[in-house]
């Protein structure tokens, strides 16, 4: 293997290649047969491997990044290094509830820009002139930073804004889901530049990222075409959040988030690389946030942040004091229990060669639970939407059994 022009299906799609091609040469684009983003090999390649080196498709050791950027091994195997488990919201209320889950993310943002602890932020907006596309950017204004809240269900090429962190000296902070992550740990070991000018890694909580032609679905289900369309929001107005489309002659959709993820939006359009994720945490980042799915928080409507601090914590602390946001410890079985089903299958049934790490012990139960995996099933969505529910709750329960002793 030369280049990542030959890595075909193990590609994430992160675009961390794109930036760290010495040559310039390397180019996202979208693959309109797979819905993903694929690097494209534009010039003439000097097998240099930089972008084997830093592509986190083709394999991650945790082992070593753990040691690098926390000095030590992870005691819990299920959550990873950190320092502490937190639930939080931002006190402004309305970023709060446009945001997906609390707003902590594009708060902590805020903060270190005001405070002048970054530069600039590597984040994602949905392009104003392509609205089905992601717009990853270096933010450098509050108003940028706001533009950028809320999920992104589609594939997004982050990585390729490290190309502008390379070019620009300063301070910055990046946002990134597990896979991202991966990518820029890697890159910042071949790359001082890099590893000097990231002082913030936030990492997200992710299953796995939908193709672009799940949303090409959800349209064609509200009968919706896709030109008539002028702007798409995958989550905002409270918790868990609706689905927001306006079109151009001045309609508005809305969907809430259990309807549309359930409808086949969220299971049949799972890219096979993320079928072999093992990280579901972002565990190699420096603070972790996602949703809290716990029943304590079934009524919540304005949103919480579920929030793992791995290093930097210092921050959560002095944004309380300053009565920017809320901030309250949970305990770390809480953090599991709310994530237990994608725990179990990403660190028992998805672990893999490609990942060097420790994985909690896969017994005779969970090697048949991982043989009817519900993605190997061909079988009509009708049927295959009762499968999923009836093995996700079995799944769960093993699960419950094996990472909390207790069902």
């Amino acid at each position: 293997m030369k280049n990542v022009g030959e890595i075909e299906d193990l590609c994430i799609g992160c675009g961390t290649c794109a930036a760290l091609c010495p040559q310039n040469i390397i180019r996202m684009e979208i693959d309109q047969k797979k819905g993903l983003y694929v690097p494209i090999i534009n010039g003439e390649c000097d097998e240099c491997m930089k972008c084997i080196r830093v592509c986190p498709g083709i394999g991650v050791d945790f082992r070593e990044l753990n040691d690098d950027i926390f000095g030590k091994q992870p005691k819990n195997l299920l959550i990873g290094n950190y320092k502490g488990c937190y639930i939080g919201y931002s006190l402004n209320e309305k970023l709060r509830y446009n945001s997906s889950s609390g707003g902590m993310i594009t708060q902590i943002l805020l903060y270190l820009l005001e405070k002048n602890f970054i530069d600039g932020a590597l984040v994602t907006r949905m392009n104003p002139k392509k609205p089905f596309e992601p717009e990853p950017f270096i933010a450098r204004t509050t108003q940028e930073i706001k533009e950028s809240k809320g999920s992104k269900y589609c594939p997004v090429p982050a990585n390729v804004a490290l190309k502008e962190i390379l070019k620009t000296p300063g301070k910055y902070a990046i946002v990134g889901l597990p896979c991202h992550i991966h990518g820029i740990r890697k890159a910042e070991k071949i790359n001082r530049k890099l590893k000097k000018r990231i002082k913030y890694h936030l990492g997200i909580f992710c299953n796995h990222t939908p193709s672009f032609k799940a949303t090409e679905f959800l349209l064609k289900k509200l009968n919706v075409k896709k030109e008539e369309v002028k702007n798409i929001i995958y989550r905002g107005e409270g918790w868990p959040g609706k689905l927001k489309i306006e079109t151009k002659s001045g309609g508005r959709i809305r969907i809430l988030l259990s309807d549309y993820w359930g409808s086949g939006f969220g299971q049949l359009f799972v890219p096979k690389r993320c079928e072999l994720c093992v990280d579901h945490m972002a565990e190699l980042s420096d603070i972790s946030f996602g949703d809290p799915w716990l029943a304590e928080f079934a009524s919540e409507r304005k949103g919480k942040t579920l929030i793992i601090a791995r290093k930097n914590s210092k921050i959560l602390k002095n944004m309380k004091n300053k009565e920017i946001c809320e901030i309250e410890p949970i305990e770390p079985e809480k953090v599991i229990l709310s994530q237990i089903y994608n725990l179990y299958v990403k660190k028992k049934l998805h672990r893999n060669s490609l990942y060097d790490g420790n994985f909690p012990r896969m017994d005779f139960i969970d090697s048949i639970i991982a043989f009817f995996e519900p993605s190997k099933l061909k079988i009509p969505w009708i049927l295959k939407k009762r499968y999923i529910f009836l093995y996700s709750l079995i799944a769960s329960l093993k699960a419950r059994i094996d990472f909390l002793g207790k069902l």
